[in-house]
């Protein structure tokens, strides 16, 4: 039986005297699992998430718990199954019918939000894998030459030959278990009026919902070095440190969430950007970090002569650029008397 979204919702926020954020298809409160929650950790779904459960789904993300709306409501009003599905629905059930719900969510196979995402994503017609491609051939020697301005090596990126992303680097996105989930195209002209394209809305991913990984998702726990471009994280990860890009100085809740398993560092481009758009990231990091929220997330920018990391890339070698970064990452004191980052760092 589906839940009624606006039944639950009232019903949510009758009981959790209001404080309840819709997001889209979800219902967040502060959990019940957790003493003292302030976060909205515990996400509702009374749609069934990805896979449609029958009464809907719910998943704290501090303490792992899940289950059915149905047992949700069951735990906060006291009350059996019929009482719980009257609020939920209007309606009664069945006590087989909430078996059924009990053997589907006691799968080991269920996940919530947490499970990386599946998707059917492709990468765009006329794309090419570089290194497949005849030396020789014209698209090749066109991308490898831009690339090779850049000190970034061609494995893993393709070129595509048709419109509408003909004359752009592809770089791909995967997810942990190597999965495409979306792509970002840089031209390898300096007068493209775009430089960069995503694929279409209609693939249901935007950029604020993932992270690019530069080689392969590292262990949990591991440091994670957070850039803005993907050039950038390209190459740190030269230099032998594991590292991301978000995109820009902006960081959504679903890529905190997609950091939470790691120790952060900041590495932002020098450029005018305050220090509001930083404090917003690292406010985000800590509320779903589980391996910051007791410690300072420190920070680096290039020195005052490089804009990125790739630039001092190319004209310093990734030995320098390695160095540079671990022995200026410092803690990020926003109590300092300026408001830019730039004078936060003070390097």
């Amino acid at each position: 039986m589906e839940v009624d979204f606006e039944k639950f919702r009232k019903w949510a926020e009758e009981k959790f005297k209001g404080d309840v954020l819709v997001k889209t298809d979800q219902i967040r409160i502060n959990s019940i699992f957790e003493k003292n929650d302030s976060g909205h950790h515990l996400w509702c779904s009374p749609s069934g998430g990805k896979n449609r459960r029958p009464f809907g789904v719910y998943h704290c993300f501090k303490t792992d718990e899940k289950g059915s709306l149905l047992k949700l409501v069951k735990i906060v009003e006291k009350c059996d199954s019929d009482e719980a599905v009257a609020i939920l629905t209007g309606r009664s059930t069945i006590a087989d019918l909430e078996n059924k719900i009990a053997e589907l969510l006691s799968n080991d196979n269920y996940n919530f939000e947490s499970e990386p995402i599946k998707s059917k994503l492709v990468l765009p017609n006329g794309c090419f894998l570089i290194s497949s491609m005849s030396k020789n051939n014209w698209w090749r020697e066109r991308a490898e030459e831009y690339l090779l301005n850049r000190k970034i090596p061609i494995d893993d990126l393709y070129i595509c030959k048709e419109p509408p992303f003909k004359g752009r680097i592809i770089i791909p996105y995967y997810d942990r278990n190597c999965d495409l989930i979306y792509f970002n195209g840089r031209h390898i002209s300096s007068k493209a009026t775009l430089r960069y394209m995503g694929p279409p809305i209609s693939c249901g991913t935007g950029k604020e919902d993932v992270v690019f990984m530069a080689g392969p998702w590292p262990n949990k726990g591991s440091t994670l070095y957070v850039c803005e471009g993907e050039f950038n994280a390209m190459s740190l990860k030269i230099s032998g440190l594991n590292a991301c890009a978000c995109g820009g100085k902006n960081l959504s809740e679903k890529q905190a969430m997609l950091l939470s398993d790691y120790k952060i560092i900041f590495c932002l481009d020098r450029d005018k950007a305050g220090a509001s758009g930083l404090k917003k990231m690292v406010e985000l990091t800590k509320r779903f970090s589980h391996n910051n929220s007791s410690n300072q997330i420190k920070c680096t920018q290039p020195p005052n002569n490089y804009n990125d990391w790739n630039q001092m890339l190319i004209n310093l070698g990734s030995n320098v650029l390695r160095e540079y970064i671990i022995k200026t990452q410092k803690e990020i004191d926003f109590d300092a008397p300026s408001g830019m980052a730039g004078d936060i760092f003070d390097i």
